[in-house]
């Protein structure tokens, strides 16, 4: 089983700080991309460079990670799981990215995407009434 690539596509940087964390907890990983759509850059630019990062990696198995369903860089993504060999997530995380990192190895695209999805909604907690028992 090869490597699954994980680009993250986010509102302006949050994709590349979702990285930089993960790689400060987990150490340095391969096949790591970041598309951001950045402050009065049109969809259609946005487009492009989602485009061009995802050529170099074409044919390959891929996770896009979006940040937030129903915002330009999840209207332009989504069409990419349309492609063979792509999964695309929303919600994007820390917890998720860091999991992804860590099973993409041992998993297939599709556990791999079913997996994030758990773990997203299991890591979003409401801490008052948990520290409050």
């Amino acid at each position: 089983m090869s490597m699954i690539n994980i680009v993250l596509v986010s509102h302006a940087d949050l994709g590349d700080a979702l990285i930089r964390a993960a790689e400060m907890i987990a150490g340095h990983a391969e096949g790591l991309y970041s598309v951001s759509l950045l402050p009065g850059e049109s969809p259609e630019g946005f487009g492009a460079k989602l485009e061009e990062a995802l050529q170099e990696i074409e044919g390959q198995e891929t996770l896009v990670l979006i940040d937030l369903f129903g915002g330009t860089p999840y209207n332009v993504a989504a069409r990419q799981v349309l492609k063979e060999n792509v999964e695309c997530v929303t919600g994007a995380n820390l917890p998720m990215l860091l999991e992804l990192v860590m099973a993409r190895d041992d998993a297939s695209l599709s556990e791999l995407a079913e997996e994030i999805t758990q773990v997203g909604q299991e890591s979003v907690k409401n801490l008052g009434p948990m520290l409050r028992k």
